[in-house]
């Protein structure tokens, strides 16, 4: 979709009608990577954003049908969710009887406070023009303007929206119709009254046998139920559990596979069947295809699709959609009592009685007609998909509008690959968007958390694409990019060495004292309240933070001093940081007043590094140049060879007299010259890049101790502090390593005897 131009200050505005899982992270994703103003509005009827139905249960025995370690809400970032179980482990630990690890099925409630975690930090880091707002209420209407749509509520409050994303998660499946009036004994499962007021002796039947069905007999095992329960469906066939495997290689690809489901199956059949002669579990086999389900999917012709959900979807569904090991067991024991029957037949009609409703119930193959007398029924069947005939209100709206098209299988609306949804005329909406269950008819498999958490992102990226480019003026303060060589006026400058004796790192004050605009180069995180201090103290405005680089051995105050003072965070390109306000590529001018610094690039101790060259006198190296030394070049993008020449052809070519000022100095130093260090550096003094390459490559140093800790928390710009725990992150270095550090040091004294270097 191709972008207008506006120079319109009024923020777009996404409406994202559902607050569940996928509406949750469609607005996290917003948040996360809008960069320029957006109002996100999130309508959820329930007042649980985050949770929707599938995580809003009461019940610590729901657990997830997959284990945590496959259940990241990031694809990116597979380990995220362990990683907030064990920041969070200690709120946590009334939910889990033992540690958590990736194998664990985590109960579905915690899961919910999980993305309403994600959704709050994404919330609180977002740049200040970037907002979310929390509806709780029902979207009813959405009727198309010229640009955008007006969006109506239940509570007959309007908006304005540029576009719509369709979040609606899953909805119950309607029950086989009822004859007779009184239906107060049929109950929803995912309704919070399902089991409301029951006996606890009193038979149930439960309609459907699939994953919400085992969802109730938890539900009724866990309040202590001992009245008979009946589950009923069409084929009798219940979910099956997991049961670790070895990974069973990729036997298949979109381009090999059958067009016809009863060529797929027989394939399937053999593989399986070979795999279980070498020793393989079956489940290995179906895992192994969910890769490419979809596209396998897509390839089926329409008569095909449509055969596969005549016949093989239940099979599919209870292979595919497996339940955790301890949630098997308890629904085996009930089994093997006699207290659970699960059954297939069809229901034929209710009869309503004193004390509950009789059942007649039409055995599968025999034929024989079955009569079951129950207190409760509970509509287990699962998701309604339909959307031809869908009873939900907006979607019957947009129906009569010809806003949207139902797909033709029965399965969900007809969309483009992002997500956009296809008008009846057959054209793609550029206000209507969707992801999750009505997007099933065109990719099958949509709604387990893998797929859903792909869709957002994707969508997320296609929204933001889809917006019209705000463009705004140049500001006061003007960060020119021409790459110009300038002059320098007269200047009052004022320049300040702050020092943090924890990392021995230092942090630069510079400012204009006739205007009192200031600048901070690299700040740190506990010592804002000095650098706060400072600026009170000598009238002075803070305009902008740099950095030189992402730090690994500290947290960087410019994000809690950017909510403090409204400055704004400079950064050097990099994709990892996203929540900078502007980003510099080398040879840009920043002016604050008369005082004009200069973007050197110097990457080689990392692949994203800049220096500071103040008034031409001043240059800042961060860790590109110590005095007597340098940066390490081992991680984070580091290279030998690219520091070398950035060193010796970018900064001792400056004049001698350039005063240079490093990011760390651990022997008390604090400041040093071009002229000296090309005389006294050891590392670089009558080296060649050779053997600065040798010595850099051979320094075997240890990582710094918190960088597990720092790293994530200044991709931030040190406003969120991510789910590791720094305790952790912080503990004392091992006797081991204590050992090999001291070993690094006595084999390298004559090249680098500076013991700092461990920790940068």
């Amino acid at each position: 979709m191709k972008s207008s131009f506006s120079t319109a200050h009024t923020p777009t505005t996404i409406a994202i009608v559902g607050g569940g899982f996928s509406g949750s992270l469609v607005a996290t994703h917003l948040l996360k990577t809008a960069t320029q103003p957006l109002t996100i509005k999130l309508i959820e009827r329930s007042y649980q954003i985050g949770k929707g139905i599938a995580y809003s249960t009461n019940n610590n025995c729901h657990l997830l049908n997959v284990s945590a370690g496959n259940m990241s809400a990031f694809a990116h970032d597979p380990g995220h969710l362990l990683r907030w179980l064990q920041y969070n482990r200690d709120d946590l630990a009334g939910f889990f009887a033992e540690e958590v690890n990736p194998s664990t099925f985590i109960p579905r409630k915690v899961y919910g406070l999980y993305i309403q975690s994600i959704l709050a930090e994404a919330e609180a880091t977002a740049p200040s023009d970037v907002r979310l707002e929390r509806f709780t209420d029902e979207v009813v209407g959405v009727q198309p303007e010229e640009k955008g749509a007006m969006i109506s509520l239940r509570s007959s409050r309007c908006f304005a929206a540029d576009r719509v994303v369709l979040a609606l998660g899953n909805s119950p499946s309607a029950p086989p119709a009822i004859q007779n009036n009184d239906q107060s004994y049929l109950r929803n499962a995912w309704s919070a009254d399902a089991l409301a007021d029951l006996d606890p002796d009193a038979p149930v039947l439960l309609i459907g046998t699939g994953l919400t069905m085992v969802d109730m007999v938890l539900s009724l095992s866990d309040r202590q139920h001992r009245g008979k329960i009946y589950a009923v469906s069409r084929r009798g066939l219940s979910p099956i559990k997991h049961q670790a495997a070895q990974p069973y290689p990729s036997f298949l690809t979109p381009e090999t596979a059958p067009k016809t489901v009863r060529g797929w199956l027989h394939l399937l059949r053999i593989e399986v069947k070979t795999a279980t002669s070498q020793g393989y579990d079956w489940r290995a086999v179906i895992d192994s295809l969910r890769p490419i389900t979809q596209k396998i999917w897509q390839q089926l012709p329409t008569s095909e699709q449509q055969r596969f959900l005549r016949h093989l979807t239940p099979y599919w569904d209870v292979h595919r959609h497996r339940i955790a090991p301890q949630v098997a067991d308890v629904v085996i024991k009930m089994l093997d009592s006699g207290q659970l029957t699960i059954s297939a037949g069809r229901i034929q009609e209710y009869q309503a009685l004193p004390d509950g409703v009789a059942v007649n119930v039409c055995q599968r193959k025999t034929h024989v007609n079955h009569t079951l007398q129950v207190s409760r029924v509970v509509n287990c069947t699962g998701v309604a998909a339909d959307y031809r005939r869908s009873p939900h209100p907006l979607i019957a709206e947009l129906r009569s509008q010809n806003l949207i098209r139902p797909n033709a299988i029965g399965l969900g609306l007809d969309t483009d690959t992002p997500g956009a949804l296809y008008t009846a005329d057959g054209e793609v909406s550029q206000l209507l968007y969707t992801l999750g269950t009505p997007r099933k008819g065109d990719l099958w498999e949509t709604i387990a958390v893998p797929e859903l958490r792909g869709q957002a992102q994707e969508l997320s990226e296609a929204l933001l694409q889809s917006l019209p480019v705000r463009v705004r003026a140049i500001p006061t303060l003007p960060l020119l990019t021409d790459h110009r060589t300038p002059e320098i006026p007269h200047s009052t400058l004022l320049f300040r060495q702050f020092f943090d004796p924890e990392t021995s790192s230092y942090t630069y004050l510079i400012a204009d004292q006739q205007t009192g605009d200031a600048v901070l180069v690299d700040p740190v995180l506990e010592q804002i309240d000095r650098d706060l201090e400072s600026l009170e103290e000598l009238g002075l405005k803070l305009r902008y933070c740099l950095e030189t680089h992402l730090h690994a051995d500290h947290i960087t105050g410019a994000g809690k001093l950017r909510q403090k003072t409204g400055a704004q965070v400079i950064v050097p390109q990099n994709p990892a940081v996203t929540k900078a306000d502007r980003s510099l590529v080398g040879g840009e001018i920043l002016k604050v007043g008369s005082v004009v610094i200069e973007a050197i690039s110097t990457p080689g101790h990392s692949a994203n590094h800049i220096a500071y060259l103040v008034n031409k006198t001043h240059l800042l190296t961060g860790d590109a140049l110590f005095i007597r030394g340098c940066g390490r070049t081992d991680f984070q993008g580091g290279d030998p060879g690219t520091l070398y020449d950035v060193v010796t052809q970018r900064l001792f070519t400056l004049p001698d007299d350039t005063l240079v000022y490093p990011a760390h100095d651990y022997k008390g130093r604090t400041v040093s010259t071009i002229g000296e260090e090309k005389r006294l550096n050891p590392r670089f003094s009558n080296r060649s890049r050779d053997q600065f390459i040798t010595i850099m490559n051979n320094l075997k140093l240890s990582y710094p101790q918190k960088m597990n800790a720092t790293v994530p928390a200044n991709e931030y710009c040190g406003d969120f502090i991510p789910q590791e725990s720094l305790e952790l992150a912080m503990s004392s270095v091992t006797d081991e390593e204590q050992k090999q550090i001291e070993r690094t040091v006595t084999t390298n004294t004559e090249i680098y005897n500076d013991y700092f270097a461990m920790y940068i």
